[in-house]
């Protein structure tokens, strides 16, 4: 369980969510989604899991690059992804009720093709790079 923990700033930041704001994840693409489980010890028997998302923006000139660390629970669920997830429509950073910090995504594609994910993990970090 986390200590006092906080929403990262970015979330808090008005460009994220300003739709007009390129650095928005509002009608981003998935490009990549990386679930990796980093081992160490003897026998690598101790493990942690991370998460990395890679989204082309909606204008199309940058990537926006969230990573989980520590993550404690995750869900990456669609229920039809034949065509890919579509737009990231809307998300939501909570603090979960052991205190870690839960992201929780809704995919759009068309009208009637909703996707939900979610991160729950002990840091989220964000990064935008300009194309």
């Amino acid at each position: 369980m986390l200590a006092q923990q906080q929403l990262p700033e970015f979330v808090t930041s008005e460009w994220y969510s300003d739709p007009n704001d390129h650095r928005c994840p509002h009608d981003a693409w998935l490009e990549a989604v990386e679930v990796r489980e980093l081992a160490e010890g003897e026998r690598s028997e101790i493990r942690t899991t991370t998460i990395s998302i890679r989204l082309l923006g909606a204008y199309h000139d940058g990537h926006l690059v969230f990573r989980y660390s520590g993550v404690t629970r995750y869900s990456l669920a669609s229920d039809d992804s034949r065509r890919g997830m579509g737009d990231w429509l809307e998300d939501r950073v909570s603090i979960s009720s052991d205190g870690t910090l839960r992201h929780d995504i809704i995919w759009c594609f068309g009208p009637s093709t909703m996707s939900a994910w979610f991160v729950e993990a002990e840091g989220i970090s964000y990064e935008w790079i300009p194309k």
